[in-house]
């Protein structure tokens, strides 16, 4: 799982709502022991911020000149609080407990990607309610939005009769001859892409 400091509020936060991140931060950085050595200084985060507070004052009457002093201070203050983050992340190692005690919001955690799915496995096929139908159920796979099924016959493996996709790892089939011995498989299709179709499991239709 990765574990890492969000830093979206700096884009996101009004003027007044980022000092008062700043100082959550500072304040929770402050004497923290598993942070001894922060990158920037925390003094000179505050004094970014006491400067940024400052145009904010004066360019609360409006004004291109302040406002662009005001925009500049801010701009200063945000690369401060990124590289904050940037240090508080090695820093916390992965360790979620350690993360919030920063001061820091975290981005929501993230799961490592799956990648390419393994063909289903432990594929069972038995006999539907009426003649000529057979169900068949694999082993769900984590990660598998789609299943692709496909039929053939023991004496034509290579001609696919039916072909079907399916959200649940199981299918219905109907209209199959009964006496036929039929090959069913299956592939999972995630964020990777399909995966390699199982082995065949054979059932005669009745």
């Amino acid at each position: 799982m990765i574990v890492k400091p969000s830093v979206s509020f700096l884009n996101n936060d009004n003027d007044p709502q980022l000092v008062t991140d700043t100082e959550t931060i500072v304040t929770a950085l402050t004497g923290n022991t598993s942070y001894t050595t922060p990158k920037p200084t925390l003094a000179a985060v505050t004094t970014a911020k006491v400067a940024f507070v400052t145009a904010m004052a004066d360019a609360a009457d409006g004004g291109i000149t302040l406002t662009a002093i005001k925009n500049d201070q801010r701009a200063a203050l945000v690369a401060l609080l990124r590289q904050l983050a940037s240090y508080v992340q090695v820093t916390c190692n992965g360790d979620l407990t350690v993360l919030l005690s920063s001061g820091f919001p975290i981005q929501k955690p993230q799961r490592n990607p799956i990648g390419v799915l393994p063909a289903p496995a432990g594929l069972t096929v038995s006999f539907g309610v009426r003649s000529g139908e057979l169900v068949v159920i694999a082993a769900p796979l984590v990660g598998a939005a789609i299943y692709n099924w496909r039929v053939t016959t023991a004496v034509a493996p290579n001609v696919v009769l039916q072909s079907v996709q399916t959200t649940a790892a199981r299918n219905l089939f109907t209209g199959l001859t009964p006496g036929v011995v039929y090959q069913i498989e299956a592939n999972a299709v995630g964020s990777a892409g399909p995966s390699d179709w199982s082995e065949p499991v054979a059932q005669m239709a009745v």
